[in-house]
């Protein structure tokens, strides 16, 4: 099974590709995970999590975590929804700092990681992970 499992390659790709990003980030002690977070809210503004963890494909659970180690670096601030258990996630001026200082570093993974896939299948890849990323889209509209 593992032989011809989609998601096993699909896991493969997706933690050998973190990897590399996480390795170029490291200096700034962030990952490729927070990171995207910290992208998505500033895009939204004031996020709402569950809008977030749809945008990204995640876990609400993961995201929470991620959002509490962030919150403690002083990246974003979580406050409460005004209705429902929800959270609505904010960057602070540190947030935008860190996305400023990590976008060489994350240019330098993306270039990398479009080394390692090559020209073809890092657009096969971009195509593929749009067209999921605007279901993801869909989904968190429907839940605002």
């Amino acid at each position: 099974m593992a032989r011809e499992c989609l998601a096993v390659r699909a896991r493969v790709i997706s933690r050998r590709l973190s990897r590399l990003y996480d390795s170029a980030l490291k200096p700034l002690e962030i990952t490729i995970s927070q990171l995207n977070v910290l992208s998505v809210i500033e895009n939204l503004q004031l996020a709402p999590s569950g809008r977030v963890a749809a945008l990204l494909s995640m876990e609400i659970s993961t995201l929470s975590r991620n959002a509490r180690i962030m919150q403690k670096q002083g990246w974003i601030t979580i406050e409460r929804a005004e209705h429902g258990n929800g959270r609505i996630l904010a960057l602070t001026p540190s947030g935008r700092e860190m996305l400023n200082d990590a976008l060489p570093a994350w240019e330098q993974a993306q270039s990398e990681a479009e080394e390692l896939l090559g020209p073809q299948r890092a657009e096969d890849l971009w195509q593929l992970g749009n067209s999921l990323w605007n279901t993801g889209a869909n989904e968190a509209e429907r839940q605002a």
